[in-house]
């Protein structure tokens, strides 16, 4: 009778869970299954489909959050009894890859480097990973900016990048070394989301934030702007802005038709009536949404540099959205301390394209 074998996945990792596969081959035997680490990403997934389809298997995983709780060994402990426990048939028997001691109830037997030399260790050390892997792919859509669709979670050079551009998020194990440093360096300064409808608005405020000791990252989410021409127009002057300024940049969802639907009773209103609440209320809450998913100390706005636009309405809005999602929405009214004639002079002095309305259709 074949041993059943376990083995987990991103036990190293720096973000996400830690995952246990565990197989039993089935007298199968599959050609081509080794070590996972060692097998090119394409080859392992359809060694994974082969496996799933003509052996019994299950999975198991302990989250970030509980890894920080417990510590690495007992929160793979724990995901290796979860795995016990989803396997569809009963287990007298493991073999487990590495040389750590489990509590366990079934009886077992460690086996060092057994993802290279026992199959079913192998094939567990694929599921997992291949598991793993995809999860990972589906946090990215998530949080983008840490790019976990290709660095798994894994300290390379790109998501120390992201770390220190934006931050942890959720998936981050803070109790990891790598993790506690990026935390202690980001602390020096506080963090802010600056939400933007514009680069002439936000030239305006960005000296004032950091000359204030906030670490600046620029949040373009304007699903009000029309037409696509226009919002492209001023995204990528944004992105141009945030290139001069060396702050990081964020791009939200294009949700026009959302807004339209949101809005399109009041189009009839008059500037700075009921619609233009809709609008504000619409950004200020994606900004606060957003600003809690990255752990950012606190969010703001550039909407309070236009003489055009009510700032106690913007403050009251943003401090609403801050307290219903528990994140601390700090006002500027930044027209003060010249802050519109800057964003003027600004706008002159890098050539950026500034434009004659708000952005929505109604305001043409």
């Amino acid at each position: 009778m074949m041993p059943i074998g376990v083995d987990e996945a991103g036990r190293g990792s720096w973000a996400g869970p830690v995952v246990v596969g565990i197989t039993n081959l089935n007298g199968h035997i599959i050609d081509g299954i080794t070590d996972s680490k060692i097998i090119p990403e394409e080859k392992r997934e359809r060694l994974f489909d082969s496996i799933t389809n003509l052996c019994t298997y299950s999975i198991g995983s302990a989250s970030s959050a509980e890894i920080d709780s417990l510590g690495i060994i007992k929160a793979e402990n724990l995901a290796i009894n979860r795995a016990i426990d989803n396997f569809p048939s009963k287990i007298n028997f493991l073999i487990i890859d590495g040389k750590d001691k489990w509590d366990l109830s079934i009886p077992y037997k460690t086996i060092v480097r057994g993802d290279k030399t026992i199959s079913s260790i192998s094939a567990a050390s694929i599921i997992a990973k291949v598991w793993r892997d995809r999860y990972m792919r589906l946090s990215s859509l998530m949080y983008p900016v840490y790019l976990f669709e290709k660095n798994k979670g894994y300290g390379t050079k790109a998501h120390i990048r992201s770390l220190k551009e934006f931050g942890i998020c959720l998936m981050h194990r803070k109790s990891y070394k790598p993790i506690i440093n990026i935390i202690s360096e980001l602390n020096e300064k506080k963090r802010i989301l600056l939400h933007t409808c514009c680069a002439p608005c936000a030239s305006g405020t960005i000296d004032r934030l950091k000359d204030d000791g906030y670490e600046v990252t620029l949040f373009f989410y304007d699903p009000n702007i029309s037409p696509v021409s226009e919002y492209k127009k001023r995204l990528n002057e944004a992105k141009k802005l945030s290139e001069i300024y060396k702050i990081g940049f964020i791009e939200g969802e294009y949700k026009n038709l959302l807004w339209e639907k949101l809005t399109e009773r009041f189009k009839n209103e008059p500037e700075l009536g009921k619609r233009c609440t809709i609008c504000y209320q619409m950004r200020l809450t994606e900004a606060a949404k957003r600003a809690r998913e990255l752990n950012f100390d606190y969010f703001t706005t550039t909407l309070t540099v236009s003489p055009h636009k009510d700032s106690k309405r913007i403050k009251n809005l943003g401090e609403s959205a801050g307290r219903q999602l528990g994140v601390n929405f700090l006002y500027y009214d930044f027209k003060k301390q010249n802050g519109f004639l800057k964003s003027i002079q600004n706008s002159k002095k890098y050539g950026f394209y500034r434009q004659n309305f708000c952005g929505c259709q109604y305001s043409r």
